[in-house]
């Protein structure tokens, strides 16, 4: 465990006594984490008060969680391999840790993968290029969600109605369909109509999302705790407030809402950015699966003595 500055944390009493004479604290970096750490993290943040996100990108979209606003189907790494004979991928370029793992094995019943890339850009890992400009994404998934559901809508631009038409033959030919994402939409219209379009061809042919920033136990344990996967202004089983696009980790750093932070696992680019910037306004801990639960035994004790008289 260590403090921003490059610094030793001191042990866990100081490190504790810091976390609960900061005015308010964000604990975040666990999206990924097992259900172990991310439940040792929630622990945490309901000790001190703090606000609590995981990371899960859904939640710093305006319109919040895709699943949460209209039912997201999705499945795991392992359906896209064993299952999926087609897969999309989806305006996103999986790196080759992905394309080795879940793309390259063949599917269980045997039939041949075929990978579809959709965007601007060709992929070595497809087969076949659906060459869209990533303005048109949107457009592309309501089109593409009409065709499959067989809605007539008016007549689109050439190059939508045939990319639309290409997407709709494959989908047409395959068994089970895989349409792996990785949205940079921040507003959230995008998530909605690739989940919308994956429902619809669902009711036809298995078929689900994979997302690539897949939120892991993260997610699932803020939302037994909270009622939502993230962007929690305080952790509080009894009521907790869920702002999306308010209280995700970014935004509470870059707003300076926050005097410290707890980052249990890596965190995204832009909010290390965003730390850095900070310099020392901020308090960084920086808490692994090892300390994490010596960490919460620190501060419930500290709250203890606290509390004598």
């Amino acid at each position: 465990m260590t403090r921003n500055r490059e610094a030793a944390a001191g042990g866990m009493e100081r490190t504790a006594a810091a976390l609960l004479a900061a005015r308010r604290v964000l604990v975040t970096g666990f999206a990924v984490a097992s259900v172990e750490t991310a439940t040792l993290a929630c622990d945490l943040a309901e000790a001190i008060g703090a606000a609590v996100d995981p990371g899960d990108e859904d939640c710093a979209l305006v319109t919040g969680p895709t699943i949460a606003r209209i039912g997201a189907v999705t499945a795991d790494r392992e359906e896209l391999r064993d299952r999926a004979d087609l897969v999309l991928l989806w305006f996103c370029d999986p790196d080759t840790a992905f394309v080795t793992r879940w793309l390259a094995p063949p599917t269980a019943s045997g039939r041949p993968r075929r990978v579809i890339a959709v965007g601007p850009h060709r992929i070595a890992a497809a087969q076949m290029h659906v060459r869209v400009d990533r303005a048109a994404a949107f457009d592309l998934a309501r089109l593409l969600h009409a065709a499959v559901g067989g809605v007539t809508v008016p007549a689109a631009p050439e190059s939508l109605a045939a990319a639309a038409a290409a997407g709709q033959q494959a989908i047409a030919d395959a068994a089970c369909v895989a349409v792996v994402t990785g949205h940079a939409d921040p507003i959230g219209l995008e998530p909605w109509s690739v989940a919308g379009l994956v429902r619809t061809i669902a009711h036809r042919r298995p078929a689900f999302e994979v997302p690539l920033m897949n939120s892991g136990a993260g997610a699932a344990v803020c939302t037994w705790r909270y009622g939502a996967a993230g962007a929690i202004a305080r952790a509080d089983r009894q009521g907790a407030a869920f702002l999306p696009a308010e209280s995700d980790a970014l935004r509470l750093v870059l707003r300076g809402e926050i005097d410290g932070i707890v980052a249990v696992g890596p965190l995204p680019a832009a909010v290390e950015e965003a730390i850095a910037a900070r310099r020392d306004s901020l308090t960084v801990i920086r808490a692994d699966v090892e300390s994490l639960p010596t960490l919460v035994a620190a501060v419930r004790s500290a709250r203890v003595a606290e509390a004598r008289p």
